[in-house]
């Protein structure tokens, strides 16, 4: 698979997780997220959301041997968005935006690497 306007969808969406986290760490005090790090959590966690879903759920993606790990590194940023939300840990947060840039990369990397190949329709 190449990359597509879905995989430049995610890209954006995981910049802008980023920039909220530094928002949030450097006290930027901006609109919705202020210097509450619950805020900046619910805001990457949403933004992570809306990045997974321009992956692709094909068939051929599932036996993936990355589908995987990369299941599992959603799992923990579920957890650590949990913790975010709940303590208002900014170590927490940093965790979260880990696991979304990670999340981005690998699938990222995986539809530029690992081409599919579908039949040509009759």
């Amino acid at each position: 698979m190449t990359l597509t306007w879905k995989d430049a969808a995610a890209t954006v969406l995981t910049a802008l997780a980023v920039l909220v986290y530094a928002a949030a760490h450097q006290s930027w005090n901006v609109w919705l997220i202020g210097s509450s790090n619950r805020w900046a959590a619910a805001v990457v966690l949403l933004l992570g959301v809306g990045a997974c879903t321009m992956g692709t759920a094909g068939e051929e993606m599932g036996k993936h041997s990355s589908t995987r790990v990369l299941a599992a590194i959603g799992s923990l940023s579920l957890v650590f968005g949990l913790w975010a939300l709940a303590m208002g840990s900014l170590t927490a947060l940093a965790l979260l935006v880990v696991c979304t840039v990670v999340l981005w990369a690998g699938s990222t990397l995986r539809h530029a690497w690992h081409p599919t190949h579908r039949p040509l329709p009759h």
